[in-house]
C-alpha cells in the first residue's frame, strides 16, 4: 500500500468522525461527566483571563484551598488558554484542540501497530479504534485525558522503537512522553511498566552497566511527576482517588457487581463498540490459544499492572467513571488487531468488512443522546439563562450558590468568583460570613429557600425564573 492510499485510509475514519461530532463543537458544555468537563473547562478560562501561570490553576469556588485547583499538571489547560490568547476564548476552541490532539493519539496508535501487522490490518484497527465509543465521547469534551492517552500510546510507540534499535534518542523519547503523561493524568505512569522487564533481562544478561544507567534517566524523568503530586496530593481532601480501596466505603456484593458491569458492559458497549467485539473475542481465544503471551512480557506486564490499578481504583471507578477505564484502550485494540488480522484476512472477510461498516453507527447511536440539551446533566436553567443572569452580576462580585453539589458548574456557567454550597449545606451563620467576606449575591435553585429565615440581610429579587438570583444587603 503507497503512502498516498495509506494516508487516505487513515483520515477516512478521523473525517468522518468530525463530520458526525459537527453539532458538538458550537455547543457550551452539557452532558455525561458535565463536572468534571467543567472543573477543566474553569481551569482553562482562569488561565485565559485571570492567571496564566501554569503552576497556579484555578476555580471560581474561592471557599475551596482558596481558588486553587491543584489536581493534575494542568499542561492540557494551560495549552488550550495559550490559543484562547491567540484567538479568543471559546469553548469550541477547546473542543476542536482536544480533537487534534485526538488525532495524534491515533497517529501514534497507527504507528505502534506496524510494529506487529501489516499496514492494512492496522489501518483497520484504528479504524475501530477511532470509534471506541468511549474516545467518540472524550474526543471533543474538555477532560485531559485524551492527552493523556495521547502522551502514553507515543511512549508505548518510543518503547518499542528503542526494544528494536537501541539507542539513547529513543529512549529519551520513551522518557519524556512518559513524563508528559504522568503529568497530564497520573495512572499513565503504568504505561512505564514494561521498562521493568527491559531491567530484569538485563539483571538476567549481567548486563549490570546498561540497567543502571538505563535506570538513571528513566528515574529522572520521573522527578517532575513525582515533585508535582506531593505538592497536589495534599489539597485532594474531598478526592478519594489517590486512596482508591483503601478508602473504600462499598460492600463486598457492590464492589463484585462493579467489576460485573464494569467487564460485562463497559467493556464491549464503551471500550470496545459492538461491532468490534467480535474481533475482540477472536483475538482472546487466539491470544491463549496460540500461547501469544510467551515473549511478549512488555506488554503482558503492564497490562498486568493495569488491572491492579483498575481492582485500586473499582470503588472509584464504580459504574459510571468510564474515562478512568482509557489506559486499556492500547491493549484492547491491539488484541482486536490480532483478531482482524485473523477474520480479516481469512475466510470471514465479509462479515468483518460489514462489521467495521457499522461501528461508526453504532458508536453514535450510543453516545450522541449524550449531547442532549433538554437533559445537560444540570439544572437546564443555568445553561438556558446564563446571559440574562450574568449582566446581574457585575464582573467582579461574588455570588453564593446555594444547591449545587458539583461546586463547578453553576459558578463556570455564572462565570463569577464566590462560594458554591451542597444541598442543604445553606444556614444564616454561612451566609453571614460569607457576606462579609464579600458575597453580594445569592443563586438558588432551592425551592424551599425562604429568605424570611436569615433575619440579618435583605434579599433583593432580580431574577425568577426556576433560579432565584437575589442581592445581598444589610437591613
Amino acid at each position: 500500500m503507497n503512502r498516498k492510499r495509506t494516508f487516505f485510509f487513515f483520515l477516512l475514519p478521523v473525517l468522518l468522525s468530525f463530520l458526525l461530532h459537527l453539532h458538538v463543537f458550537e455547543m457550551d458544555l452539557v452532558g455525561y461527566h458535565v463536572w468534571r468537563q467543567t472543573q477543566t473547562q474553569t481551569v482553562i478560562y482562569k488561565f485565559s483571563f485571570a492567571d496564566n501561570f501554569i503552576l497556579h490553576p484555578q476555580r471560581f469556588d474561592i471557599g475551596s484551598n482558596n481558588g486553587a485547583l491543584l489536581y493534575e499538571f494542568p499542561l492540557y489547560q494551560w495549552l488550550i488558554a495559550q490559543v484562547n490568547h491567540i484567538v479568543g476564548y471559546s469553548v469550541s476552541n477547546t473542543r476542536f484542540i482536544t480533537f487534534f490532539f485526538f488525532l495524534l493519539l491515533l497517529g501514534g496508535f497507527y504507528f505502534l501497530l506496524t510494529k506487529f501487522v501489516s499496514k492494512q490490518v492496522a489501518l483497520l484497527s484504528n479504524w475501530c479504534l477511532c470509534f471506541s465509543p468511549v474516545l467518540y465521547y472524550y474526543c471533543v469534551n474538555p477532560l485531559p485525558d485524551i492527552l493523556a492517552l495521547c502522551f502514553g500510546i507515543w511512549c508505548l510507540n518510543f518503547f518499542f522503537d528503542f526494544l528494536r534499535r537501541p539507542g539513547i534518542q529513543n529512549f529519551i523519547l520513551f522518557c519524556v512522553t512518559l513524563c508528559l503523561a504522568t503529568l497530564v493524568k497520573l495512572p499513565y505512569v503504568l504505561f512505564g511498566a514494561g521498562f521493568a522487564v527491559f531491567v530484569v533481562n538485563q539483571l538476567k544478561s549481567k548486563n549490570y552497566g546498561k540497567a543502571i544507567f538505563y535506570s538513571a534517566i528513566y528515574s529522572l524523568f520521573l522527578i517532575p511527576p513525582v515533585l508535582w503530586y506531593l505538592h497536589a496530593f495534599p489539597t485532594w481532601q474531598s478526592n478519594k482517588i489517590g486512596l482508591g480501596i483503601s478508602a473504600n466505603t462499598k460492600t463486598a456484593m457492590e464492589l463484585l457487581d462493579f467489576l460485573q458491569s464494569n467487564l460485562i458492559s463497559s467493556l464491549p458497549e464503551l471500550l470496545v463498540n459492538y461491532g468490534a467485539f467480535p474481533f475482540f473475542m477472536v483475538g482472546v481465544y487466539l491470544f491463549f490459544k496460540q500461547k501469544k503471551w510467551k515473549g511478549r512480557a512488555y506488554f503482558v506486564f503492564p497490562f498486568l499492572v493495569c488491572c491492579i490499578y483498575f481492582l485500586y481504583e473499582l470503588n472509584m471507578i464504580e459504574k459510571t467513571h468510564d474515562y478512568y477505564l482509557m489506559p486499556f484502550l492500547p491493549f484492547v485494540f491491539l488484541v482486536i488487531a490480532l483478531g482482524i488480522n485473523t477474520a480479516y484476512l481469512g475466510k470471514y472477510r465479509k462479515l468483518s468488512f460489514a462489521l467495521i461498516c457499522l461501528i461508526p453507527l453504532l458508536a453514535w447511536l450510543r453516545i450522541n443522546q449524550r449531547w442532549d440539551l433538554d437533559k445537560p446533566g444540570f439544572n437546564k436553567d443555568y445553561l438556558q439563562y446564563q446571559h440574562q443572569i450574568t449582566l446581574l452580576i457585575p464582573e467582579k462580585e461574588r455570588v453564593v450558590v446555594d444547591f449545587d453539589d458539583s461546586k463547578f458548574i453553576a459558578l463556570y456557567y455564572l462565570k463569577r468568583q464566590g462560594y458554591s454550597l451542597y444541598e442543604n449545606e445553606m444556614n444564616p451563620q454561612l451566609l453571614d460570613q460569607f457576606y462579609l467576606n464579600g458575597a453580594k449575591y445569592l443563586i438558588t435553585e432551592n425551592k424551599k429557600f425562604d429568605p424570611l429565615q436569615y433575619k440579618g440581610l435583605s434579599f433583593e429579587l432580580l431574577f425568577d425564573k426556576g433560579l432565584k438570583l437575589y442581592k445581598l444587603k444589610t437591613p
